[in-house]
């Protein structure tokens, strides 16, 4: 049993690093079309790695990942705290971050000077 756990945690980690060196590919493919100034390109890569940073954020999204707990009680005051509590995730920094994610195509400068939101710290 203990064999299959290092086997997964093998695949896991050669699973991210492939994913971490598509990254890199895809900014180093979007380095070179702005430098070109291949407006095209740039926004093609853009695109994908805007989409990519998305869906590795989408795991801090979904709702047993948000820490919420669904009261039983069907009064207000049981929801209360579960509505304050939602509303504080969907106002959070991961949500402003993946809203800046999808706004990048409205930047001034987009596709040849974007600026790429930074990822919120690990909560």
């Amino acid at each position: 049993m203990q064999n299959i756990y290092k086997r997964l945690q093998q695949a896991e980690a050669m699973a991210n690093a492939q994913k971490d060196e598509m990254m890199e590919t895809l900014q180093a493919a979007y380095n070179r079309a702005v430098e070109a100034e291949n407006e095209e390109d740039a926004a093609t890569y853009a695109r994908k790695i805007r989409n990519k940073l998305l869906e590795e954020s989408d795991a801090r999204m979904t709702i047993d990942r948000l820490g919420l707990i669904v009261p039983s009680g069907s009064s207000f005051t049981a929801w209360l705290s579960f509505l304050r509590g939602l509303g504080d995730v969907l106002l959070g920094s991961w949500a402003k971050y993946r809203q800046a994610l999808r706004d990048l195509t409205e930047q001034a400068g987009f596709p040849l000077d974007i600026q790429f939101p930074t990822k919120p710290d690990e909560d």
